[in-house]
């Protein structure tokens, strides 16, 4: 597949990948800082109170560019070749 597609789009389609697994890390990240948060409540111990709003917003944006950037090199116009007609039989 990446043999056929035009640089811009392999260029596209590699960085756009790489944001998409930035942002699922940062929503990972986010989930694990809202877990340990919730088990220290849970627990009914005092923790430092941490926000996953910054991993959100981190992984929220990885994941909207990401996602556009492979839409982006995968929904290229490819080269479209014409049919050939068939021969007309000769008599």
């Amino acid at each position: 597949m990446i043999r056929g597609m035009k640089a811009m789009s392999a260029v596209s389609a590699f960085f756009g990948v790489l944001l998409v697994l930035a942002g699922l890390g940062g929503m990972g990240w986010a989930g694990w800082v809202s877990y340990r948060q919730w088990l220290a409540l849970d627990a009914l111990r005092s923790a430092d109170v941490q926000t996953a709003t910054l991993p959100l917003a981190i992984g929220g944006v990885g994941l909207l560019l990401g996602g556009f950037l492979v839409g982006l090199a995968l929904g290229r116009p490819r080269k479209v070749i014409a049919p050939v007609p068939p021969a007309e039989p000769t008599a």
